[in-house]
C-alpha cells in the first residue's frame, strides 16, 4: 500500500499519522485487472526475450628470468563485455519537449510543472497512486504512458571495455629475501546507463570502477642472525633465542580512486581547471569549486537535455596508500613444536583514506571531504602463537 500524503504537492495533506493510508490497506490484486493492473504507478517487467552477457577476455604476456633469482613479467590484458544489462525508462517526457539551452530555460520548467486537470481523477484504478488528485502537473500528461508514473525495464544493451598493461616483479627466496611487486596501468569504460531517459543507447563514459593505476609489493625478509646464518652463525643457547628467528614483513597497497560526478551541473570554464594536484588537495578543497560551476540555486538547470558528462576521469576521489608491516619472532621449543610471537601493524604510516567530496555545486560544503574509509588510525597488535 503506498502512503500518498498530499494531492497537492505538499499545501494540504491527507495522511495523518493516525490515519496515514486514507484510502484503506489494498489487498494484492495481481494481474486481476488486466491492462488496468497498477495505473497510476511506476512499474517494472521482466525483459521477454533476455540475452545472457559475457565476457572475452585476451592477453598477451613475455616473461624473462634476470639474475639474483628475479622474474620479470609484461603482459597486455583487454576484456570486452558484450549484453550487460542496462536499464532504461520507457516513459520519460518525450524529448521535444525539454530543453535544449545550456542555462536554466524557466518558460519550459514553468510548462511542464504547471497543474493542470487530472482525467485521472475519480477513477477506482487509479486509488492509491499519485494520480488521483483534482489536478497534475502537465509534464505527466505528456508522456507516452500518462496513466502511469514511469515503466522501466533492463534490457541486455550495454557494454564495457578494459585495456591494461600489467608488470610483475618476483624475487624467489634467496639469502632469506623474497619480494614481489606488481603494477598495473589500465582504463576501463562502459556503456550501462543513460544520460538521459530519452537517448536512444547508453552513455559511453568512464567505469566507476576504473582504476587507472594500482601497485602492491609484498615482501619477506629473514634477519641474519643467529645460527646458521651469516652473522652470529655459531651462537647457541641464550644468545641464539636473542639473535635468531627474526623476520620482517611488509606489504604496501596504492590505488588510485574513483572517478567523479557532478550531475545536471552548468560549468562555464575549462574541465582541466577543475583537478587540483595531489600535493595541493586537503579536505577543505578537494578539487577547484571556481572552475566554472554554476552554484546560484535559483539558476540550476531542469527538464532539460543534459550534456554534462556523468563522470569525469581526471576528478576522482581519495584512492588508497597503505603499508602494512610486521615483525615476527620464532622459537623452537622441541622438535615439531614452534612458538611465534607478532608485532603486526596495520597502516603503518598513519594515512587517512578520505570518502568522496561533495559534488553537489549548489551545496555550502561543496568540494570538501566529510567522511573517511579505509583501516582508520593506525593500529598495532600483538599476538603469541604455538605451532605443533
Amino acid at each position: 500500500t503506498n502512503l500518498v500524503p498530499s494531492l497537492d504537492n505538499g499545501l494540504t495533506f491527507r495522511a495523518t499519522i493516525s490515519n496515514p493510508f486514507p484510502d484503506g490497506l489494498q489487498e494484492p490484486a495481481g494481474a486481476s485487472g488486466g491492462l488496468s493492473t497498477f495505473v497510476g504507478r511506476g512499474i517494472s517487467f521482466f525483459h521477454e526475450t533476455p540475452l545472457n552477457p559475457y565476457m572475452q577476455r585476451w592477453s598477451f604476456s613475455v616473461q624473462r628470468e634476470l639474475p639474483w633469482r628475479v622474474l620479470a613479467d609484461a603482459a597486455y590484458v583487454g576484456n570486452r563485455g558484450t549484453k550487460l544489462g542496462s536499464a532504461r525508462q520507457l516513459n520519460p517526457v518525450p524529448e521535444r519537449y525539454l530543453s535544449k539551452l545550456p542555462v536554466r530555460d524557466q518558460p519550459v520548467i514553468d510548462f511542464l510543472s504547471a497543474q493542470v486537470r487530472n482525467p485521472f481523477n475519480g477513477i477506482a484504478e487509479f486509488a492509491g497512486s499519485g494520480l488521483t488528485g483534482v489536478n497534475v502537473a502537465r509534464s505527466q500528461l505528456l508522456r507516452p504512458y500518462p496513466h502511469f508514473a514511469g515503466i522501466s525495464v533492463t534490457e541486455p544493451c550495454g557494454f564495457s571495455w578494459y585495456h591494461s598493461l600489467q608488470l610483475r616483479v618476483e624475487k624467489r627466496m634467496a639469502k632469506g629475501l623474497t619480494f614481489q611487486t606488481a603494477w598495473t596501468w589500465s582504463k576501463f569504460m562502459e556503456a550501462i546507463n543513460y544520460l538521459n531517459d530519452t537517448d536512444p543507447v547508453p552513455e559511453r563514459v568512464i567505469s566507476n570502477e576504473d582504476y587507472p593505476h594500482r601497485i602492491a609489493i609484498t615482501a619477506i625478509y629473514e634477519m641474519p642472525f643467529g645460527r646458521g646464518k651469516p652473522i652470529l652463525g655459531g651462537s647457541r643457547g641464550l644468545l641464539n633465542h636473542l639473535v635468531g628467528g627474526w623476520q620482517v614483513e611488509g606489504w604496501y597497497e596504492g590505488q588510485s580512486g574513483r572517478a567523479l560526478g557532478f550531475g545536471n551541473a552548468i560549468f562555464n570554464g575549462d574541465l582541466h581547471g577543475i583537478p587540483i594536484p595531489v600535493s595541493r588537495r586537503v579536505a577543505e578543497r578537494w578539487f577547484n569549486v571556481d572552475a566554472g560551476f554554476e552554484r546560484d540555486t535559483r539558476r540550476q538547470l531542469a527538464n532539460n537535455i543534459q550534456r554534462f558528462s556523468s563522470l569525469f576521469t581526471g576528478v576522482r576521489a581519495d584512492g588508497i596508500n597503505n603499508l602494512d608491516v610486521s615483525l615476527h619472532k620464532n622459537f623452537a621449543i622441541r622438535e615439531g613444536v614452534h612458538a611465534q610471537f607478532r608485532v603486526e601493524s596495520s597502516n603503518s604510516l598513519n594515512h587517512v583514506q578520505f570518502g568522496a567530496p561533495n559534488t553537489t555545486p549548489t551545496s555550502t560544503a561543496f568540494g570538501t571531504v566529510t567522511s573517511e574509509l579505509g583501516h582508520g588510525q593506525r593500529q598495532v597488535v600483538f599476538a603469541l602463537k604455538l605451532l605443533f
